[in-house]
């Protein structure tokens, strides 16, 4: 049911939520999504952790490279859509804009950031292991705002900013990065 809700969110965007339009996708009555999900934004939350949790599985995916700037480098280009249709980008973006108007989704929105600044900040800090804490921070934070931009120009712009070039731009800042940070 809720890779139901996220295709619906992916699909339609948050004003296209509803659990008439989760039914309708599932090929299941009203009454089914309501027993799962008693309110939109129940399924909106559920929804979120569910995006993270496919973005962490990916990223847990990449992090066997044996190189910790490869680590770096594998997980920066998890952060740029490789398709426009990416149901995990456009689900995030989708996140990102109703969290400037809902208070409990902004806060859902932050705790799942902040964790994934910290694991980049984390994956900074093996490669470049005598950066300055604040330098590596300042990093993450860069990389972390590449990557909102690069994802909403490949979603929304995909002629302007082909997936192909969003991931040499975000390849070449980690290496400058990388290098800047003395890894």
């Amino acid at each position: 049911m809720l890779d139901h809700v996220v295709d619906v969110i992916s699909a339609d965007g948050m004003a296209g939520l509803s659990i008439r339009a989760v039914a309708a996708r599932a090929g299941v009555a009203i009454g089914t999504v309501q027993h799962w999900f008693p309110t939109k934004q129940a399924m909106l939350l559920a929804a979120m952790d569910r995006v993270a949790q496919i973005a962490e599985q990916a990223s847990d995916a990449r992090l066997s490279q044996a190189d910790p700037d490869d680590r770096v480098r594998a997980v920066a280009q998890l952060l740029v859509p490789a398709d426009p249709a990416s149901p995990v980008s456009r689900v995030w973006v989708a996140f990102a804009a109703y969290a400037v108007a809902d208070a409990e989704v902004r806060a859902r929105y932050e705790q799942l950031w902040a964790r994934t600044h910290a694991g980049v900040v984390g994956l900074l800090a093996a490669a470049a292991p005598r950066a300055a804490a604040s330098a590596l921070d300042d990093a993450a934070s860069e990389l972390l705002a590449l990557a909102d931009g690069l994802t909403i120009a490949v979603l929304d712009e995909p002629s302007r900013m082909p997936p192909a070039r969003a991931a040499a731009i975000i390849r070449r800042r980690v290496d400058a990065l990388l290098a800047e940070l003395g890894g």
